[in-house]
């Protein structure tokens, strides 16, 4: 810790002496530093990530309304102190039209009396010395006057007060409107930000895939053509196996076999039925009308049927074609 605190230490004589020596101020220097920090504090913001920036943008956002609230605040406690003015110029307006009434009521009595040289003057009802009764009225005079004045400074600050809390109160009216503004646009970047962020992942996705496709394909192109050739083995096997199979087991063999055996027991039976079932003469018809047409007998129609009858065996071989 003692080397590093040396060491900017050293740093910092160092930069000092070649201003010195340049015969640069030190406020250049200092403006330098501070321009510095300016470039560094701005790339350490800007490499912050979004998420700091939104907590940062909240706070601020907290802070404005909370000094927002801070002057309302001030401006309803300034609103109590108009009230408690105008009160107070209401109550002074009150006393000196009062006062006023009763200082113009003496004034024909105490003419009178002045002028008359009456020592004893009676007004409102009761008697009062010349002498103490001008002494009232200097009084009623001197607080009329005072308090006239009070009610005209009273009345002055409280139309520049008045007029303050008006310019008071739409300037916080216009700042409620611009932090809502605000607020309504943070939460509409916000949200076009996502949304160009689910787009942006999408478009990252669809780019992906369309750039894959190749690559899928070359990897599943040997393994289709290996399962193609699979199968074209497979059935090639199967239809070697089926030509050089035993005899016994071939279906056109199976077939001839029984297409011979059923024409040979045709033909036995052909030569055994023939030789008893010999053709009987057949008469020759007369030329009467009246004599009676032999009928052959079973045994002469089964001869004929047989000598005029023609077998025909048709073979047919199942084909073995693939």
């Amino acid at each position: 810790m003692k080397k590093f605190a040396l060491g900017i230490a050293v740093l910092v004589a160092s930069v000092v002496g070649l201003f010195a020596l340049a015969g640069r101020s030190t406020q250049e220097m200092a403006g330098f530093v501070r321009a510095s920090a300016d470039v560094t504090v701005d790339g350490a913001t800007e490499s912050l990530p979004p998420e700091v920036h939104d907590r940062k943008l909240d706070h601020e956002l907290k802070q404005v309304r909370q000094e927002m609230i801070d002057r309302q605040v001030q401006m309803n406690l300034s609103q109590r102190q108009v009230a408690a003015l105008e009160t107070e110029v209401a109550g002074l307006e009150a006393s000196t039209q009062r006062r006023e009434r009763l200082l113009a009521e003496a004034y024909p009595v105490l003419k009178s009396a002045t002028d008359g040289g009456i020592k004893l003057v009676s007004f409102a009802s009761s008697e009062y010395p010349l002498a103490e009764f001008q002494k009232q009225i200097d009084d009623l005079l001197s607080m009329q006057d005072r308090e006239t004045r009070q009610l005209d400074i009273k009345r002055t600050g409280l139309d520049r007060l008045r007029k303050s809390i008006d310019e008071g109160e739409r300037a916080l009216a216009e700042m409620r409107r611009e932090l809502d503004n605000t607020e309504q646009e943070v939460a509409i970047l916000r949200s076009r930000r996502e949304q160009a962020e689910t787009e942006s992942q999408t478009l990252d996705l669809v780019t992906a895939a369309t750039n894959d496709t190749e690559s899928v394909a070359g990897l599943m192109s040997g393994s289709v053509e290996r399962l193609r050739g699979n199968v074209d083995q497979l059935e090639a096997r199967n239809s070697a196996r089926r030509d050089v199979a035993p005899v016994r087991l071939r279906e056109g063999s199976s077939s001839v076999s029984r297409g011979f055996n059923r024409l040979e027991s045709l033909k036995a039976i052909h030569d055994a039925v023939a030789p008893e079932a010999a053709p009987e003469p057949v008469a020759e018809p007369t030329a009467s009308n009246n004599e009676a047409t032999p009928v052959p007998s079973d045994a002469s129609i089964s001869a004929r049927k047989l000598e005029a009858s023609k077998v025909v065996i048709s073979i047919e071989g199942a084909g073995e074609d693939e």
